[in-house]
């Protein structure tokens, strides 16, 4: 998180994270902070959160997506390590291809890392 704040003309774009993305969220807590600096430089900026609170207007200002981990199962993942484990790298193999593998950083998304939430 450091190296972008500091030098964000380095990334194509950034992923943040969060146990929970809500309104205190956007009010100053660290995951904002990178995102809007980010943004600032033209970079797009996507979200994992173990669950998101925010309805797609309020999380389409500050992320290019978000995805909740409470979205992909209907499991307690807040309990479950392991489910968080999968889950997360899931997200993490999912932005790759949809935002890497693509070459197209500003590809419109559907599905579970769409700002439609």
């Amino acid at each position: 998180m450091v190296s972008i704040l500091v030098a964000p003309d380095k990334f194509k774009f950034v992923v943040t994270g969060e146990g929970s993305l809500g309104e205190q969220s956007l009010s100053g807590k660290l995951p904002v902070a990178p995102a809007r600096r980010a943004r600032q430089q033209g970079r797009a900026v996507h979200a994992v959160a173990g669950r998101c609170t925010l309805p797609a207007d309020r999380t389409a200002a500050h992320f290019r997506s978000v995805q909740a981990l409470t979205d992909l199962t209907d499991q307690d993942c807040a309990n479950d390590s392991e489910l968080s484990a999968r889950l997360l790298t899931q997200c993490g193999r999912t932005v790759a291809e949809r935002w890497i593998g693509s070459g197209d950083h500003e590809v419109p998304l559907s599905g579970p890392l769409s700002p439609e939430r």
